[in-house]
Formats: structure tokens, sequence, C-alpha cells
């Protein structure tokens, strides 16, 4: 009976000793950071506004960390005739003291490639098995699936539309198509078409620094594709964990009834 009662707990120790250690091996397939053995680029970002060469950014402009601005190569944007005359109007409407083309304006999502290249506020970029999602200020997420699978067929346009990546060593490939034809190119309103597709990468060039190389290509809009190059910071300090939330609602300037929030940027 001893000799039995001590295989039987001598079993159950072995048990609750392996148990552990297959859980850590289970464990170790996948990574605290999304997807196995891929770099850590989760955290708060912020990276740097698109403007135009030669063009003084307002002084309520610009990331809050007063960073300079990035442009697009190669400029002036290489339009078709019918989207240069619609980046005409635009400008015209600016130096006029109105902005076309500004979905965020008519508290509409700001969508893609605004929201990779305009930057004011930090993101949050989160990584789980499968995904990589960048958790916009302000507006929607851009969600980038990493688990293999294709575009949809059929897809139906969004603002952020829909993103497929590959991590190649440090640097993550993404492919967009689905985007919304009404969305801006950038915070300078500039315009595109429906079909519209953007190649990027986000790559971790060092400890709390990203690269987004974006490259656009709009065979109804551009007559060559477009690119930039923006860096964005990692942002530690507490004062940028806690970012007060907004509601375009809040700085709605045409109501008659309320006082604009204080802090709102007046469109």
């Amino acid at each position: 009976m001893r000799r039995a009662a001590r295989a039987i707990a001598v079993g159950l120790v072995a048990a609750i000793l392996a148990a552990p250690a297959e859980a850590a091996e289970k464990r170790a397939l996948l990574s605290l950071y999304g997807d196995h053995g891929v770099p850590n680029i989760a955290g708060l970002w912020l990276g740097s506004l698109t403007g135009r060469p030669g063009v003084t950014p307002a002084p309520n402009r610009g990331p809050a960390d007063g960073r300079p601005e990035v442009y697009w190569s190669p400029w002036p944007l290489p339009y078709m005739p019918a989207y240069q005359r619609v980046y005409d109007e635009r400008v015209a409407a600016a130096k006029a003291g109105r902005q076309l083309g500004d979905t965020g304006a008519r508290c509409l999502p700001f969508g893609m490639p605004f929201v990779l290249v305009s930057k004011v506020y930090p993101d949050e970029i989160v990584q789980t098995p499968g995904q990589v999602t960048i958790y916009v200020f302000g507006t929607n997420p851009v969600v980038i699936w990493t688990d293999g699978r294709p575009h949809p067929k059929d897809l139906v346009p969004s603002y952020s539309g829909h993103s497929i990546g590959r991590w190649d060593g440090d640097t993550l490939r993404v492919d967009t198509v689905g985007i919304r034809g009404n969305t801006p190119l950038d915070g300078q309103r500039d315009p595109h078409s429906d079909k519209i597709h953007l190649v990027w990468s986000i790559t971790k060039v060092g400890p709390d620094t990203l690269d987004f190389d974006i490259t656009v290509d709009d065979p109804d809009a551009f007559t060559a594709p477009v690119h930039q190059t923006n860096v964005w910071a990692r942002k530690d300090p507490p004062k940028w964990d806690v970012l007060d939330d907004q509601s375009c609602f809040e700085n709605n300037q045409t109501r008659t009834d309320t006082v604009p929030e204080a802090g709102f940027v007046k469109f």
C-alpha cells in the first residue's frame, strides 16, 4: 500500500511539474509581441505631418512635439488632368479660407493614407498573433492581418481599406487596397481615386524609431507612383499615456446653440 501510495504521489508531483513546462513550451510558440520571433513595435508613436514644399505651416499645425514636416516625392504631385483640376480647386479654396475634401470636418473618419502620413498626436500600435493594429487617435483603427489571408474578393471600399502584411526580418511589409475615393491623401486634403493602392512598410530601425515607407500607386489619379518616408518616434513619458478624448461634434462651428470646446482647432 505504501509503495502504491508513494508511486501515486510521485506521479502527481511529476504531472504538476510537467504541466508548467508543457504550458511554457506552448507559450514559446507565441510572442509577447504577437507573431513569433518578430520585433516589438508595440507602444505609443508619433510621426510627422505632410506639408507642401516652400509653404510655411500655420502656427497651430504640426505634431505635438514640434517635429518638422515631411513631403511627397515627386513634387508637384504627378496628377492626371482630371485630378489636377480637383487639386487646383482645393488649393484655390484653401487660399480663400475654405477647406474642400476634408472628411474630418464633416465628422467622418480621416481614412487612409491620411492617418499614416499626417501625424499630430501619438497613435498606439498593438501586436497580437496574426494581427498588428494601429489605434489612430480620434478616428478608425488600421488593422494589418499577418496570418496569411489574402484580400477578400468583392471588397467593399472603406475609410481604412483592407491591409495584409508579412514580416521580413525587422520589417513589416504591408499591402492595402479597398480605400474609399473620398478620403484625403494627407493633411493638405490632396485628392486621390478609389483605385488607390498602398504598398508600405514599417521597419524598426532602433529601440525608439520606426520608419514608415509608403508608396501610393493610383492609376486614375497619378501618372506615376508617389512616395514618402515618415519617421515615427516612441513616446514613453507618462504625459503621453493619457490623451484627451475628442469628438468632432464638440467642435462643430456651424452650431449656434453652443460655444466650441476649448482646445480645439477651428475648422
